[in-house]
Protein backbone atom coordinates (compact mmCIF):
# COMPACT_ATOMS: atom_id res chain seq x y z
CA UNK A 1 0.00 0.00 0.00
CA UNK A 2 1.00 3.58 -1.18
CA UNK A 3 2.17 5.92 1.86
CA UNK A 4 -1.03 7.79 2.34
CA UNK A 5 1.25 11.01 3.90
CA UNK A 6 3.75 11.28 0.95
CA UNK A 7 3.33 14.25 -1.57
CA UNK A 8 2.29 13.11 -5.16
CA UNK A 9 4.94 13.59 -7.81
CA UNK A 10 4.94 14.21 -11.43
CA UNK A 11 7.04 14.80 -13.89
CA UNK A 12 7.82 18.42 -14.85
CA UNK A 13 8.35 18.83 -18.44
CA UNK A 14 10.40 22.19 -18.92
CA UNK A 15 10.85 23.68 -21.81
CA UNK A 16 14.19 25.20 -22.01
CA UNK A 17 15.34 27.57 -24.58
CA UNK A 18 18.91 26.54 -26.43
CA UNK A 19 21.88 27.21 -24.19
CA UNK A 20 23.49 28.81 -27.43
CA UNK A 21 20.29 31.01 -29.06
CA UNK A 22 20.18 34.84 -29.01
CA UNK A 23 17.17 37.45 -29.10
CA UNK A 24 15.82 36.89 -32.23
CA UNK A 25 14.38 40.03 -33.76
CA UNK A 26 13.23 40.86 -37.53
CA UNK A 27 15.87 43.72 -39.23
CA UNK A 28 12.54 46.11 -40.55
CA UNK A 29 11.71 45.65 -36.57
CA UNK A 30 14.98 46.30 -35.29
CA UNK A 31 15.53 49.75 -37.79
CA UNK A 32 11.38 50.86 -37.22
CA UNK A 33 11.94 50.83 -33.29
CA UNK A 34 15.43 52.25 -33.06
CA UNK A 35 14.12 54.66 -35.26
CA UNK A 36 10.89 55.85 -33.26
CA UNK A 37 12.20 55.40 -30.39
CA UNK A 38 15.51 57.46 -31.34
CA UNK A 39 18.43 54.86 -30.56
CA UNK A 40 16.49 53.97 -27.08
CA UNK A 41 15.53 50.88 -28.50
CA UNK A 42 19.27 50.17 -28.39
CA UNK A 43 18.89 49.54 -24.47
CA UNK A 44 16.57 47.11 -24.61
CA UNK A 45 17.99 45.63 -27.75
CA UNK A 46 21.83 44.81 -25.89
CA UNK A 47 19.78 43.65 -22.63
CA UNK A 48 17.47 41.00 -24.23
CA UNK A 49 20.95 39.74 -25.86
CA UNK A 50 22.83 39.70 -22.78
CA UNK A 51 19.65 38.26 -20.35
CA UNK A 52 19.00 35.10 -23.20
CA UNK A 53 22.87 34.63 -22.69
CA UNK A 54 22.81 34.54 -18.64
CA UNK A 55 21.97 30.64 -18.70
CA UNK A 56 25.24 29.99 -20.58
CA UNK A 57 27.51 31.89 -18.82
CA UNK A 58 26.95 30.45 -15.33
CA UNK A 59 28.57 30.24 -13.09
CA UNK A 60 29.91 33.48 -14.29
CA UNK A 61 27.06 35.90 -13.06
CA UNK A 62 26.35 39.22 -15.53
CA UNK A 63 24.27 41.87 -15.09
CA UNK A 64 22.49 42.58 -18.57
CA UNK A 65 20.90 46.26 -17.67
CA UNK A 66 24.37 47.22 -16.77
CA UNK A 67 25.73 45.80 -19.89
CA UNK A 68 22.91 47.62 -21.57
CA UNK A 69 23.57 50.87 -20.06
CA UNK A 70 27.25 50.62 -20.69
CA UNK A 71 26.95 48.93 -24.12
CA UNK A 72 29.77 50.65 -25.96
CA UNK A 73 32.20 48.90 -23.47
CA UNK A 74 30.57 45.35 -23.81
CA UNK A 75 29.54 45.32 -27.71
CA UNK A 76 32.84 43.09 -28.55
CA UNK A 77 32.12 40.99 -26.25
CA UNK A 78 28.16 40.04 -27.01
CA UNK A 79 29.77 40.13 -31.08
CA UNK A 80 32.53 37.68 -29.78
CA UNK A 81 30.02 35.45 -28.30
CA UNK A 82 27.80 35.48 -31.47
CA UNK A 83 31.43 34.66 -33.86
CA UNK A 84 32.49 31.81 -31.40
CA UNK A 85 28.58 30.38 -31.67
CA UNK A 86 28.89 30.68 -35.65
CA UNK A 87 32.08 29.24 -36.03
CA UNK A 88 30.91 26.09 -33.23
CA UNK A 89 27.72 25.53 -35.83
CA UNK A 90 29.85 25.26 -39.09
CA UNK A 91 28.37 28.85 -40.05
CA UNK A 92 31.72 30.45 -40.84
CA UNK A 93 33.85 32.89 -39.16
CA UNK A 94 33.13 36.53 -38.53
CA UNK A 95 35.30 39.06 -37.78
CA UNK A 96 33.20 41.03 -36.06
CA UNK A 97 35.94 43.58 -34.62
CA UNK A 98 35.19 46.12 -37.47
CA UNK A 99 31.25 46.11 -36.89
CA UNK A 100 31.56 46.77 -33.16
CA UNK A 101 34.07 49.45 -33.85
CA UNK A 102 31.47 50.53 -36.09
CA UNK A 103 28.96 51.14 -33.72
CA UNK A 104 30.69 52.48 -31.33
CA UNK A 105 31.94 55.08 -33.82
CA UNK A 106 28.96 55.82 -34.59
CA UNK A 107 27.22 56.24 -31.36
CA UNK A 108 29.77 59.31 -30.82
CA UNK A 109 29.01 60.90 -34.38
CA UNK A 110 25.18 60.36 -33.69
CA UNK A 111 25.31 62.30 -30.60
CA UNK A 112 27.55 64.81 -32.11
CA UNK A 113 25.47 65.56 -35.05
CA UNK A 114 22.48 65.68 -32.85
CA UNK A 115 23.93 68.63 -31.28
CA UNK A 116 24.26 70.67 -34.70
CA UNK A 117 22.42 73.68 -33.29
CA UNK A 118 21.28 77.01 -35.38
CA UNK A 119 24.32 77.34 -37.33
CA UNK A 120 23.63 75.22 -40.35
CA UNK A 121 19.88 76.24 -40.97
CA UNK A 122 16.74 74.00 -39.77
CA UNK A 123 16.38 71.78 -42.80
CA UNK A 124 20.15 70.73 -43.09
CA UNK A 125 20.11 70.42 -39.32
CA UNK A 126 16.86 68.41 -39.57
CA UNK A 127 17.88 66.29 -42.07
CA UNK A 128 21.40 65.28 -39.87
CA UNK A 129 19.53 64.64 -37.04
CA UNK A 130 17.40 62.14 -39.32
CA UNK A 131 20.89 60.62 -40.21
CA UNK A 132 22.25 60.39 -37.22
CA UNK A 133 19.58 59.00 -35.77
CA UNK A 134 19.31 56.03 -37.90
CA UNK A 135 23.18 55.35 -38.79
CA UNK A 136 23.85 53.51 -35.92
CA UNK A 137 21.11 51.10 -36.54
CA UNK A 138 23.39 49.89 -38.80
CA UNK A 139 26.22 47.58 -37.60
CA UNK A 140 23.26 46.64 -35.12
CA UNK A 141 21.61 45.19 -37.86
CA UNK A 142 24.59 42.73 -38.84
CA UNK A 143 24.96 42.01 -35.34
CA UNK A 144 21.33 41.17 -35.41
CA UNK A 145 21.74 39.38 -38.82
CA UNK A 146 24.34 36.77 -37.13
CA UNK A 147 22.39 36.57 -33.93
CA UNK A 148 19.68 35.58 -36.06
CA UNK A 149 21.64 32.83 -38.20
CA UNK A 150 22.83 31.17 -35.07
CA UNK A 151 19.69 30.56 -33.19
CA UNK A 152 18.08 29.21 -36.40
CA UNK A 153 15.85 31.95 -37.63
CA UNK A 154 18.04 33.89 -39.95
CA UNK A 155 14.99 36.06 -41.35
CA UNK A 156 13.97 36.81 -37.90
CA UNK A 157 10.16 36.30 -38.59
CA UNK A 158 9.46 34.36 -35.29
CA UNK A 159 9.94 38.07 -33.98
CA UNK A 160 8.61 40.04 -36.78
CA UNK A 161 5.35 41.29 -35.35
CA UNK A 162 5.08 44.30 -33.37
CA UNK A 163 3.41 43.87 -30.02
CA UNK A 164 1.69 46.02 -27.83
CA UNK A 165 4.80 46.96 -25.55
CA UNK A 166 6.41 47.91 -28.98
CA UNK A 167 3.27 50.04 -29.75
CA UNK A 168 3.32 51.56 -26.22
CA UNK A 169 7.17 52.33 -26.66
CA UNK A 170 6.79 54.10 -29.67
CA UNK A 171 3.98 56.37 -28.65
CA UNK A 172 6.74 58.40 -26.59
CA UNK A 173 8.81 58.29 -30.08
CA UNK A 174 6.84 59.73 -31.91
CA UNK A 175 5.76 62.81 -29.81
CA UNK A 176 9.43 63.41 -29.47
CA UNK A 177 9.71 63.78 -33.10
CA UNK A 178 6.20 65.64 -33.29
CA UNK A 179 8.05 68.24 -30.89
CA UNK A 180 11.23 67.85 -32.88
CA UNK A 181 9.63 68.79 -36.35
CA UNK A 182 7.45 71.34 -34.39
CA UNK A 183 10.50 73.08 -32.58
CA UNK A 184 12.58 73.32 -36.38
CA UNK A 185 9.69 74.65 -38.37
CA UNK A 186 8.28 77.17 -35.59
Amino acid sequence: MDNLYKTPSAELLIEERPRDAFFITSLNKLFTLYFVTLGLYSIYWVYKQWDTQRAAMRPKKISPAARSIFQIFFIHSLCRLIARQLQAKGLGDWKYAGVAWAYIVLIFVSNGLSRADGHLGATLELMLLLVGTILPAWPLSIIQAKANLVSGDSDGSSNSRFSVANYLCMVPGVLLWLLVFLGYFL
